[in-house]
This record gives structure tokens, sequence and C-alpha cells, in this order.
């Protein structure tokens, strides 16, 4: 689902590309501006219609576009104000030589960065005139994500084997395949399968834990860590005692 929600915001961000949405700017700017269409030396950035969304931990590519008028055929340096917290933009200044229609951003978004709807500032810097300014409309959206829930401790005597279930519970629409793994073990204490995977369609997965006739006595803590295919990991702890058979 995570890949199928990047293509999508893939779509949002390099889709819907509008024109003349801003502020023009370049040389023509100074003079009587027409009642249609734009002046003559002059430049108007464009960029999504409508909002784009990115989860926490993605990144996605944008298009940042210009429109030339007649004369008008310099080299334009894009800058990014009024950024969200958590939220970078690579690279930082892009440069639209005077050949090319579009530049291309990445939108990089960590996972603390900050929930809602944001207005991200980008002004064009021409070689000569004035600069032209436009609204980048950026919504932050939560990552899917999913956590771990362990097994109940129970006392396990030597030479005793068990089966425990290790369990997960997905947030929204997180169906990604979970790769287990496991820290440090007790001496004495195996266990089978020692990398299990919860397929995305299942609620946990069985584990059989086994204990050896001359195991170590006394309470562990077993940590256990779950791999997503993509995005951040969660980790958890098993508690385990094992007591003289």
């Amino acid at each position: 689902m995570r890949k199928l929600f990047a293509g999508l915001a893939f779509m949002g961000l390099t889709g819907l590309i509008g024109c003349e949405q801003g502020t023009p700017g370049g040389t023509g700017t100074t003079g009587e501006q027409p009642m249609y269409g734009q002046a003559d030396d002059t430049f108007n950035l464009s960029v999504p219609l409508t909002s784009s969304s990115i989860q926490q931990g993605e990144a996605a590519e944008a298009k940042i576009g210009i429109k030339r008028a007649k004369n008008f055929d310099q080299d334009v340096t894009l800058e990014f104000a009024d950024l969200p917290k958590g939220v970078t933009v690579d690279p930082a200044s892009p440069k639209l030589k005077s050949s090319e229609t579009d530049a291309k951003v990445t939108f990089k978004v960590d996972d603390e960065a900050a929930l809602g709807d944001f207005k991200v500032k980008v002004t064009g810097h021409p070689t000569e005139g004035a600069d032209a300014q436009i609204e980048y409309k950026l919504t932050i959206v939560a990552k899917d994500s999913f956590t771990l829930s362990m097994p109940k401790a129970t006392p396990l005597k030597q030479g005793e084997t068990q089966t425990v279930t290790i369990g997960i519970k997905r947030d929204k629409s997180f169906d990604q395949d979970v790769a287990l793994s496991f820290g440090d073990l007790p001496e004495g204490v195996t266990l089978d399968p020692s990398d299990p995977v919860i397929k995305h369609g299942e609620s946990g997965a069985q584990v059989e834990v086994a204990v050896a006739e001359d195991a170590s006595l006394g309470d562990f803590t077993i940590q256990v860590i779950g791999h997503p295919t993509e995005g951040v990991e969660a980790t958890d702890e098993i508690k385990l005692t094992v007591v003289e058979k």
C-alpha cells in the first residue's frame, strides 16, 4: 500500500500543473500589464492546482513549471520558503535554464514532520528583473504504521517447549509484510522459526520457544524488531522466565 500511496502522491505532485497562479517576474513587469496573457520579457511559475499529500517518512517528486513570454530567455533560480517543520526540498535551489520548461524537485518528509495543510512560497529569481512568486500547497499526513503485540509472560521450565504468538496491530491501510528478528537469547533458549514473517493478511506469527534441560534460570527480556517492507521499524520485548524443572 505504501508503494501505491507513493504512486498516487507522485501523480498528484506532477499531474495537475496550473499556469499564471502567482506573481509574474522579469524586466517586463515594470511597465503596464496587459489585461490578458503575459507582457513581453516576463515569466510566470506554475505548480499543481490541488494540494499535494505526502506521508510522514516519505519522499515524492514534484515539478515547478515556468511559462515564458516573448523575449524572456533568462535562467531562473528557484528558492523555497515557509517549509513545514521536518520537510526539506532537494535540490534546495534548482535552476531553470533558458531552454527548460520545468524543474524537478523532491519533497522529503521526516518521520516527525508537522501534520496539516501548508503553503510553501516558491520564488523564481531571473538573471535580471523582478522575482516571480507562487504558493505550492502541501499536505502532510500521518504515516501508515504498525505495532507489535507480545505474548503474556508465563514461566517455562527447563526442558519445556511452548508456542507463543507475536501479534501485529496495523494502522489505517498498512498492509505490508513484516519480518521479525530477535535480540540476544538467554543461554539454552532457542526460537523456531528464528526469523518469522507476518504476511500482509495475517494478524501474527507463531514462534516455538524451546528451553534446554540446562538453560539458565531467571527472568529475561528478548528484544523483538519488526521490519516492514518499507518505512519505520517497530520494536517490543518478550518477557521470559525460566524456572527449574
